[in-house]
């Protein structure tokens, strides 16, 4: 797993699948788990995972737990236990503006490669910006977050 591809599959699927970007830096280790983030992200993404884990939440949870309390923007999230794959979209500019998402592949049954550009040579089904996915054996599991509007609070008399 980089910040530009994550995988979900037996050891080949990996290997088939690594990602080949020169520079790309290496995922970060919270206890048993796998991070990468893409894009600049607040700071206290950290404490975030860093509570959910000592929670013992399932990585899902815990990328739904980042959506609630820092501000989903020009980012994205994977995020592994070695059984499931958890991401976050966020609102990352395209090479040619506006906003997009990532890109998912499955090579077989119950294998997932997510990628942050189609993958040449496999049919991939887009992930729309702003979007929480758990992939996990038995299946995906998709949640769109709402568009961000200003709703100022009233002031009760």
């Amino acid at each position: 797993m980089c910040a530009h591809r994550g995988i979900l599959g037996p050891p080949q699927t990996h290997v088939e699948w690594a990602c080949h970007h020169s520079g790309c830096p290496d995922p970060l280790r919270f206890g048993s788990w796998t991070v990468a983030v893409s894009g600049t992200i607040d700071a206290s993404w950290t404490l975030v995972l860093d509570r959910a884990q000592r929670q013992g939440l399932p990585v899902g949870s815990a990328v739904v737990q980042l959506a609630n309390e820092i501000e989903v923007g020009g980012f994205s999230v994977l995020l592994t236990d070695g059984e499931d794959l958890a991401l976050l979209t966020g609102d990352q500019s395209g090479d040619h503006g506006g906003a997009h998402g990532s890109h998912l592949v499955e090579p077989a049954a119950w294998e997932y490669v997510v990628s942050d550009r189609p993958l040449s040579g496999a049919p991939s089904t887009s992930i729309p910006p702003r979007t929480i996915g758990v992939l996990s054996p038995c299946g995906p599991t998709w949640w769109r977050l709402d568009t961000p509007h200003h709703n100022p609070k009233e002031n009760p008399a």
